[in-house]
Parts: structure tokens; C-alpha cells; sequence
């Protein structure tokens, strides 16, 4: 699908800043109707998305396929930026593309009902859908994206007790608390846990704030957990701790996936 995308004669630049995804298109002006004896038109769909795309903010969803997974009927899909930059990924030293939006949520539908499926994360490729008995991929009547997730640079300060324990909010659709201090001779370990949706930490770190903290580790435990050194004479209550990277914004928003020619 990339090199096709070298043909379009369209100049696209897109930024991505706290919960926004902007895309501008750079058009000559259209010619005179009354000059040229027909009538003009507009359309909402952006002429470098293709009819089996979905887009999603600056990203398409291209189907792949559709088959049974035991009971459940699994949507697998990939991710494609609508620049034609994407013809950079075919190169040996091209960076990773970052996707500037990811499926949250989609709803199937057959005949007489529907289903939901909640992707794991925005680094997810597949939704899995709970179907009643008797179900199969060729009842599937269609499937809709119904919200996405785009990234938002994080920068958070927060403040955790380690005392209580309680639950703070702490980058979208997550908290974090401290879950024990651990004494050792010379400094103590603090272990702070993710709370929510865990699979949207992914691009997340935490760290202490002064100069009393050293290095960060992470550690997949219990949904994730992040082990910080302080070095100073007592641990203050609450600690103020700082959450850096790239977090992750739910909006509503999406369309219909063509399942037109993929394999069931």
C-alpha cells in the first residue's frame, strides 16, 4: 500500500499537540464553475484515504482479516499514516513510525444484535468479540470504529503518599500509588504502581523530583510497576514525583471498516 501513495500530488503536514491532530492539505484553487460549464463539489473525505481505509485522526485502519478465535470473532488490522511519508518506512534507515491515533473501541453487528470489543492498548492490532452461540464470521453484518486514542506529550507532577497508599490520577486513563518502601542501608526503594487502563503506560516513566532520587527502573508486575532509589535522610509524605513520556487521550469518533475482500 505505500507506493501508491508517492502519486498524490498533495503537500500534508501534521502536528500533534495536548489532545489535538491537525492535518493541512496545500490544494490550488478551484477553477471558475461558470468558466468551465460544470458544477463544483466538496466531500469530507480526504482524497488520499482509499474506500477500504478507516480514518482515524492521522492515521488509517486497513483490515486484514476476520476469522473464529474459539467462541470469539477476532477483527485483525494494521496502521497506516495518510502522509506519503509512509514509503520512508521501506527504507533500511527510516525511523519507527509513532501512530498518531489508535482504535479504542469497536461494535460488530449481526443479525439481530450487536457486540462491543475494547482493544488492549494503542500498540493493539486485533479486537475480539463475545458472540452468542452459532455466530460466525459469515453472520458478521459490519464494524464500526467507535472511539480512538491519540498521543499527548506528558509532563505531570503528582503527589503519593507513601503512608496511605491511596490512588492518584496521574496521565489519561491512568493512577499510580506507592505501594511499599523498602529500607535498605544506605537508601530506600520506593515501588510505585499503575493503576487503570495499564496497557496506556507503555510510553510512560516516572521519576522522583530533587536531587535526593537516582535512577528509575520498571518492572512488569501487577500491571506495571516502577522502583525508585531516593538517597535522602527521610522520605517525605507525600513524595512528589514527576510523569514524563507520551500519554494517551480517548475521543469519540471513527466510521465504518470495509470488510469488502478480506479473508473470513
Amino acid at each position: 500500500m505505500p507506493s501508491r501513495r508517492l502519486t498524490l500530488l498533495a503537500v500534508v503536514a501534521l502536528g500533534v499537540s495536548a489532545g489535538a491532530t491537525t492535518a493541512f492539505l496545500l490544494l490550488p484553487a478551484p477553477r471558475d464553475a461558470a468558466a468551465t460549464g460544470t458544477a463544483t463539489t466538496t466531500s469530507t473525505t480526504p482524497p488520499w484515504v482509499f474506500p477500504h481505509e478507516t480514518r482515524i485522526g492521522s492515521t488509517v485502519v486497513v483490515p486484514t482479516g476476520l476469522q473464529m478465535e474459539g467462541p470469539r470473532v477476532l477483527l485483525t488490522y494494521d496502521l497506516h499514516p495518510i502522509a506519503p511519508l509512509a514509503d520512508l518506512a521501506a527504507t533500511e534507515h527510516a525511523p519507527e513510525w509513532f501512530p498518531g491515533a489508535a482504535p479504542a473501541s469497536f461494535t460488530l453487528t449481526y443479525p439481530g444484535g450487536s457486540a462491543t470489543a475494547r482493544v488492549l492498548g494503542p500498540e493493539g492490532r486485533a479486537a475480539r468479540f463475545d458472540l452468542p452461540a452459532g455466530i460466525s464470521t459469515a453472520q458478521v453484518e459490519s464494524i464500526s470504529v467507535d472511539s480512538f486514542w491519540v498521543p499527548v506529550p506528558a509532563g505531570y507532577t503528582i503527589s503519593l503518599s507513601p503512608s496511605s497508599g491511596d490512588w492518584v490520577a496521574a496521565a489519561p486513563g491512568l493512577q499510580a500509588r506507592i505501594v511499599r518502601v523498602v529500607e535498605q542501608a544506605g537508601n530506600r526503594l520506593v515501588i510505585v504502581e499503575w493503576g487503570g487502563e495499564t496497557a496506556l503506560a507503555g510510553d510512560l516513566a516516572i521519576a522522583g523530583e530533587g536531587r535526593e532520587w537516582r535512577v528509575s527502573s520498571y518492572a512488569m508486575m501487577g500491571g506495571g510497576q516502577w522502583t525508585l532509589d531516593f538517597r535522602g535522610e527521610a522520605l517525605p509524605d507525600p513524595v512528589r514525583l514527576v510523569v514524563r513520556g507520551v500519554g494517551w487521550i480517548e475521543v469519540p469518533g471513527g466510521g465504518p471498516v470495509d470488510l469488502e475482500g478480506i479473508p473470513r
